[in-house]
């Protein structure tokens, strides 16, 4: 992630706005949320992921892990006007699951926000 930090505030500063910016991050190395949330505090406006980061190789970022968290962890909902409410979320787990059900995968477990042991105690 600082990798992507660093290079993301070079670009910016040769001259290129951040809202002409996107990150499209693999999980070849378990980093693809990570590395798009450190595009995003570098001043990249767009994230290309999918649900459940589902893709080639490793998969892709997960926007079932991302949009939570620029929605509700103060780092990002409260520095970047993302649209996102508490309320906007209550149906990602629901979208989650159906989208693993049409793919005729099992839930992951862990899955951050979503996964049956997030929150466990």
């Amino acid at each position: 992630p600082s990798e992507v930090h660093e290079i993301v505030g070079k670009v910016i500063a040769g001259g290129i706005p951040g809202d002409h910016l996107g990150i499209h991050a693999h999980d070849d190395t378990g980093q693809a949320v990570a590395n798009s949330l450190a595009a995003v505090e570098a001043g990249v406006r767009q994230i290309q992921g999918t649900l459940n980061g589902i893709g080639e190789r490793c998969g892709n970022a997960n926007l079932i892990t991302i949009i939570p968290t620029l929605g509700l962890k103060s780092a990002f909902a409260d520095r970047f006007e993302t649209g996102i409410s508490a309320e906007d979320l209550t149906g990602i787990s629901r979208l989650s699951r159906a989208f693993d059900e049409l793919l005729n995968r099992a839930p992951e477990a862990q899955a951050p926000y979503v996964g049956s042991s997030a929150f466990a105690t």
